[in-house]
């Protein structure tokens, strides 16, 4: 009978460290899954940033292509229309200012929710010559 204190120690001992064991591996899986959350978030807006700034390039590049076009509108009929009409849509523009032979205006539009602004100063004698292009 004096060997049953004995083994009653041993088995809570037995018992302490199991608690133990699943006290750290309950531990160990909530930081490994609020890590694996905060990875899955991070990668998610680093995607959705990228795809913003590609959906943004392709704006800029359209607006650009009608600043373009209404350059070579200027250039050849000395008069720049209010909308550019594109296979991929359509641009608008703004007179800012026709003094003499300089011509200040906005062209603004976009694609998929992305609007882009570019304005230009130019000066158009026998051909157009640009001063400034800035993205507003």
């Amino acid at each position: 009978m004096k060997e049953q204190p004995s083994l009653d120690r041993f088995s809570m001992k037995k018992k302490q460290k199991g608690y133990i064991a699943l006290t750290t591996i309950l531990i160990i899986s909530a930081i490994i899954l609020i890590l694996g959350t905060s990875v899955t978030s991070i990668s998610i807006n680093e995607i959705q940033s990228s795809f913003s700034s590609f959906k943004n390039e392709e704006a800029l590049d359209f607006v650009e292509t009608c600043v373009e076009d209404a350059l070579m509108r200027l250039n050849k009929n000395n008069s720049i229309p209010s909308t550019i009409a594109l296979p991929a849509g359509s641009c608008f523009v703004t007179i800012n200012s026709h003094i003499d032979s300089t011509w200040t205006f906005t062209v603004s539009g976009g694609l998929n929710n992305h609007t882009k602004r570019i304005q230009i100063t130019a000066n158009r004698t026998t051909s157009v010559q640009l001063s400034s292009w800035k993205e507003i």
